[in-house]
């Protein structure tokens, strides 16, 4: 029983494991896309100007 009690602790931990991993990269993923928007907007505001220019 004993035995049993360990794997299950190591499958839990491996599936914690993955889930955290998950997390980071979509953590990533949110960060690359929050550069992402702050770039177009910083063009979409240069564009404006040259039409609000003309």
């Amino acid at each position: 029983m004993d035995i049993d009690l360990r794997e299950e602790l190591r499958k839990r931990d491996e599936l914690l494991a993955g889930y955290l991993k998950q997390i980071e990269i979509q953590e990533e993923f949110i960060q690359k896309q929050k550069e992402m928007i702050e770039y177009l907007e910083d063009h979409i505001s240069k564009i404006t100007d040259i039409v609000s220019g003309v």
